[in-house]
């Protein structure tokens, strides 16, 4: 398998139903940045998604990891990075954040998106509940 980005996997970063990747310009290398910033792997475990990929795992109608994202007129501008402890969730939230990128907080992942850059809704942190 060839890398797609220096840390990335086009394989990680295709939507699991039809395999297509299409990242917002800029966006692969801003996730590099944040890797870089972050200074551990990250482990993606969803970025881009179709349609019906989203529609079928029951994602947000709005979900920035929508390819053709016909709210917001983007590609997908969004991924879920798998996370441990509790240290490990700090250290990547921080860096997150201080790269202007909102985050959505959950047991086994952050989700992390760049809205500021690609739409006009504001940075935000959330958490999903259970």
């Amino acid at each position: 398998m060839t890398d797609f980005l220096p840390h990335f996997s086009r394989n990680e970063l295709a939507c699991p139903t039809t395999g297509e990747v299409r990242l917002q310009p800029g966006f692969g290398e801003a996730l590099e940045d944040l890797r870089a910033a972050h200074g551990r792997p990250m482990r993606i475990t969803s970025a881009c998604r179709s349609g019906a990929h989203n529609r079928r795992i029951r994602g947000h109608e709005r979900s920035l990891h929508l390819i053709g994202n016909p709210v917001h007129g983007t590609d997908s501008c969004a991924v879920d990075v798998a996370i441990g402890d509790g240290g490990e969730r700090l250290r990547l939230l921080t860096a997150a954040l201080r790269g202007g990128w909102s985050v959505g907080v959950a047991s086994s992942f952050l989700h992390l998106d760049l809205r500021v850059r690609y739409t006009a809704l504001p940075q935000v942190v959330y958490h999903y509940a259970r």
